[in-house]
């Protein structure tokens, strides 16, 4: 199966975007390789030399996408050494926030792919697929976890910070998902400095107000 070797990498990059894309329109699932191959114009066999199965191809799709721990890292690189004091605490969940929301905001990836995979991924039944939440979920999650535990340590409930948690990232994951939907409420063409400001200090009042009910 190996052809020109200057083409590999071009018939690679075309079989990872031709299977994104329809991983985004119609799920993991529902995808054949050989509608991948047909797809990309390319043989069956050619999926198998470059990438051996489906589920290697999937993780480079979902590899492309950016994940929630890697939208919160930039303020946390420097993480306190000792226990920090609540306003500190706060200070830290307002960056991380704020974060998030500029992000979802100037995403530069494939707007399209890369809400398709998140879209079929949240509407897949019985949940999302192991590798998804794996690469792209679940270390953000801790992370915002972690942070809501020390904006509020009283709060020993653990289902209760993965709801909470839960919340602030779909939150702002569905700001990027609704963007236009806020831009024609704001009659705005693009969100500024200050909406962003504005969006996630909004984000993190009403959480702070769920960690003080929760504690009380």
């Amino acid at each position: 199966m190996r052809g020109d070797a200057k083409s590999e990498p071009v018939i690679k990059q075309r079989l990872l975007s031709t299977a994104s894309r329809l991983f985004a329109e119609h799920g993991r699932d529902a995808v054949s390789l050989r509608r991948i191959a047909a797809d990309a114009g390319v043989t069956h066999g050619s999926i198998r030399y470059h990438f051996r199965s489906k589920d290697e191809l999937y993780l480079a799709a979902i590899h492309q996408i950016t994940s929630v721990d890697e939208m919160l890292r930039p303020p946390l690189e420097e993480p306190p050494a000792r226990r920090p004091k609540r306003n500190e605490a706060r200070s830290r969940f307002r960056s991380a926030v704020k974060s998030m929301v500029a992000f979802q905001v100037r995403a530069s990836e494939d707007r399209a792919t890369a809400m398709g995979l998140l879209r079929a991924e949240i509407s897949r039944d019985g949940g999302p697929d192991p590798s998804f939440y794996k690469r792209v979920i679940k270390p953000g999650h801790e992370m915002m976890k972690a942070l809501l535990r020390e904006v509020e340590p009283k709060i020993e409930d653990d289902e209760t910070l993965e709801i909470l948690a839960f919340n602030v990232i779909f939150q702002c994951v569905m700001l990027r998902i609704g963007q236009g939907i806020v831009l024609k409420l704001l009659d705005k063409p693009k969100l500024e400095a200050d909406d962003v400001d504005r969006i996630a200090t909004l984000i993190v009042d009403v959480t702070l107000g769920g960690l003080r009910s929760a504690r009380t």
